[in-house]
């Protein structure tokens, strides 16, 4: 809906193959390793991974407002979808959110030529007067894994510096494009190794040690660390959103750039692609929709009305 194209409906056919490959539990219900009145551990048992970290979310929020802040972690899920979600919705909460992210070795660790390291997303979100949620939601990778998938399904070239190929080499076909490259060199790289860090060993449950060591771990794992901060407990939540509102708004009156039309804050044009999609429909690509159409013809699955034609 806001516009990340590489989650949502084109992670449904992997999704279905991860699940066909035993690798999600069906049945599985997340349970509390770790109950403290500012802390959790809460494992997922390889189950859905927005199922979790909703769940998770709920927690910190209760939690944080009980005390003032919460950190939880989430072990042993699978994917876990656009971690911005979780964010906005604690934001909406009147709570500062920061959670990490990690997942299975997609990026090569600055200057490695192989997969070493998750793309390990970050976000962060804080409550704002007239605009909602600020929500930043980004990976540590130049860009998503997300969008190669998008890439192949709309048939486009990446951006040269991205990605290389399974041999460790540059490319910018979609098609041979394996692994994803930091942001910012050693700046992405080590963001990731302290979000394994973070969320991944302090909740007794490496991934990227257990997939690149001996062991060869490959079955698809994640987990995600999440901060919860109750900004009435540190102020009054309205004098919060008015200091908010007046940085924004001096930030975008500030002069621009050449090339700039606008100055824009994060989540901003995720707010505005909502807000069409809302009225207008989620624009689905012929290769993605043809995909939809096998799986939902394969279980006997009606598939929704079309608004327009598929996007090309």
């Amino acid at each position: 809906m806001r516009g990340g194209d590489g989650h949502g409906v084109s992670r449904l056919p992997r999704y279905i193959k991860i699940i066909e490959r035993g690798e999600i539990d069906m049945k599985a219900r997340p349970r509390l390793l770790h109950d403290r009145p500012a802390t959790f551990v809460l494992d997922s048992g390889h189950g859905f991974g927005p199922v979790a970290c909703m769940q998770a979310a709920a927690l910190a929020v209760g939690r944080a407002k009980n005390i003032g802040v919460c950190y939880g972690l989430v072990r042993e899920t699978t994917h876990t979808g656009a971690i911005g979600r979780y964010a906005q919705w604690i934001a909406q909460q009147n709570c500062a959110a920061l959670i990490m992210g990690c997942g299975p070795a997609l990026m090569a660790y600055d200057g490695t030529r192989v997969a070493s390291m998750a793309t390990s997303p970050i976000a962060i979100a804080v409550p704002s007067g007239k605009n909602g949620p600020i929500v930043l939601d980004m990976a540590t990778s130049t860009i998503s894994n997300g969008k190669i998938l998008q890439a192949r399904a709309t048939g486009q070239k990446l951006p040269p510096g991205t990605v290389l190929t399974a041999d460790g080499e540059p490319t910018t076909d979609p098609r041979q494009a394996e692994i994803l490259l930091p942001l910012g060199g050693p700046k992405g790289s080590g963001l990731g190794l302290m979000f394994e860090m973070l969320a991944s060993i302090l909740a007794s449950a490496p991934i990227q040690s257990r997939a690149l060591g001996p062991e060869h771990r490959t079955r698809h794992v994640a987990n995600l660390a999440m901060l919860a901060i109750d900004i009435a407990s540190f102020r009054q939540l309205s004098d919060f959103t008015y200091d908010a509102d007046a940085l924004t708004a001096i930030l975008k009156a500030l002069p621009r750039q050449s090339g700039f039309d606008e100055i824009a804050l994060p989540g901003e044009r995720s707010n505005r692609t909502e807000a069409a999609r809302r009225k207008s429909g989620i624009p689905i690509p012929e290769k993605l929709w043809q995909e939809l159409e096998e799986i939902a013809n394969e279980h006997a699955i009606k598939m929704p009305a079309l608004l327009s034609a598929p996007a090309k």
